[in-house]
């Protein structure tokens, strides 16, 4: 699973330059300003190659599978550089070096406090 700790915002969490809706219960069970979201490589939708929604992410490896691939790519997120892990068809298999953006889908999202660890969500 991906963890990679964002902002809270109005309406959910913000995620590169989208907000992705998540249980407002999660929201208020925190004082804290950002929360650690857990995204399996399942649940991330690849946006098109022109679009700046989500997080861009390089691709450093694909691992070809058949019918579907494994993304292995570095994501700038609140100036850090995190690994992240996508899993995308086997026929939209990018190259390495190039970017993909990519955004949670939502209600597929796992929400975690950021300063205890402790799940916030379902």
């Amino acid at each position: 699973m991906n963890l990679i700790e964002v902002p809270i915002t109005d309406g959910g969490v913000k995620f590169g330059n989208s907000v992705v809706p998540v249980q407002r219960d999660a929201l208020t069970a925190t004082s804290d300003k950002t929360v650690t979201v857990g995204v399996r490589p399942e649940h991330f939708d690849v946006a098109g190659s022109d679009s700046d929604q989500g997080v861009a992410v390089t691709v450093n490896v694909v691992e070809e599978l058949g019918s579907d691939a494994f993304v292995y790519g570095t994501a700038q997120v609140g100036g850090e550089a995190k690994d992240v892990v996508v899993r995308v068809g086997g026929r939209d298999v990018p190259e390495k070096g190039s970017e993909l953006h990519v955004v949670p889908r939502s209600g597929e999202t796992h929400v975690f406090s950021t300063s205890t660890g402790a799940r916030l969500s379902d």
